[in-house]
């Protein structure tokens, strides 16, 4: 960037790492509440991406980065491999002077607050300047502790004494509830009421098939299987299939393969499988916000989307293996708190999701989801952010 964060004027530089869907989205949610906080102006706030502030070896390896992330996805022998170099790892000092190299000389001297939402950004800044690391996961893996950053905002409790546990200081660490969009939290009880009724009738349901980031192959895999598998036995798929345009193809044709129609959004009310694909991340928010009254179940990795199924009483069936150092914690909570399930045999889950509902299975994992935990995590913390300013 032509000007430094230390000659810059707003109060909060955000960094946005554009790194898969989950850390970014817990951003944007912070952002949105902060912007309509009473008392907040413009001017306090500048948004900047990695791609933006970065250069020279910093930009490069972060390049490598993102490809790691994406290999790691494919499935097979590449996913064992970035698991095991990701479980519970910290970065070396090499990996995080590779990183964050022009990243500190950027933010030298600057004196406002530094809102950060990946773990690596807060581990390269947090010696640099008053550093807010924002980690919306319930997971925390060791990566996650940043002991020398200003605050650390954490969903739950139980998130910050593990962090505490490895060597974070208490009074660093700020237990906000789970960091969930805006627009789904204005219609959480709306919703959740819809989804009651929906179970107690005999009526079909409508399933959410969601990708993450990085496509991985072995989640695309269970995703058609699964929603072939809805639609075959009266029930609803509607398909999440992100932004990438060759990756929504690919989905879309496939789905089409399997005889399962796919039409966009603007059908949502002909009965009809949707497919929804969107430009951007806040599109992609927006749309969902759309139709999320009318879902009852979805099918998602244990990413961000697990904050759906705790706090909003989606029930959830997770797409398997467990990718990263965050889902396989993520997932543990979700099933131990009763509002998740893995996704076995995807070809089955048409038939199992009408036994649940019969069963009354899916009234049950949708109210053990809703109300136990506070779900104003982003506006706790833009309140927090505009107290300190």
């Amino acid at each position: 960037m032509d000007v430094t964060p230390a000659q810059m004027k707003p109060e909060i530089i955000a960094i946005s790492s554009e790194i898969g869907r989950g850390h970014p989205s817990y951003l944007d949610s912070v952002l949105l509440s902060l912007s309509s906080q009473p008392g907040f102006k413009p001017n306090m706030l500048s948004l900047v991406t990695l791609d933006q502030i970065c250069t020279g070896l910093s930009k490069h390896t972060w390049n490598i980065a993102r490809s790691l992330y994406r290999a790691g996805a494919k499935g097979g022998i590449l996913t064992t491999i970035y698991n095991r170099l990701r479980k519970d790892g910290k970065p070396s000092s090499l990996q995080l002077a590779l990183l964050g190299s022009s990243l500190r000389k950027q933010f030298a001297g600057f004196t406002g607050i530094c809102l950060v939402e990946h773990p690596i950004i807060a581990h390269i800044l947090a010696s640099v300047c008053k550093t807010a690391y924002l980690h919306g996961e319930i997971a925390a893996p060791s990566v996650a502790a940043v002991p020398e950053a200003w605050r650390t905002f954490v969903p739950l409790e139980s998130t910050a004494s593990r962090l505490q546990a490895l060597g974070v200081k208490r009074e660093a660490l700020c237990v906000t509830g789970l960091v969930i969009e805006p627009e789904l939290i204005s219609q959480a009880e709306h919703a959740f009421m819809n989804r009651l009724d929906h179970y107690r009738s005999a009526r079909p349901l409508t399933i959410g098939f969601f990708t993450s980031g990085a496509y991985p192959k072995p989640h695309v895999d269970r995703m058609l299987a699964g929603a072939k598998s809805c639609w075959e036995t009266g029930h609803r798929p509607i398909v999440f299939a992100g932004r990438d345009l060759k990756r929504t193809k690919y989905l879309a044709r496939k789905l089409q393969e399997l005889d399962v129609p796919v039409v966009p959004v603007k059908y949502l009310f002909s009965g009809q499988p949707i497919f929804i694909t969107a430009p951007d991340r806040r599109k992609e928010t927006a749309l969902t916000a759309e139709i999320f009254s009318q879902l009852d179940v979805m099918v998602a990795a244990c990413h961000e989307r697990t904050n759906w199924a705790i706090g909003l009483g989606l029930p959830m069936f997770a797409l398997m293996p467990n990718i990263g150092p965050f889902a396989p914690m993520n997932y543990g909570f979700a099933f131990k708190q009763g509002v998740c399930l893995p996704l076995g045999d995807a070809s089955h889950l048409g038939s199992d999701i009408t036994r649940f509902q019969k069963d009354h299975e899916l009234e049950q994992m949708a109210s053990k989801g809703f109300g136990k935990y506070p779900i104003n995590g982003a506006e706790e913390i833009s309140r927090f952010l505009l107290k300190e300013i």
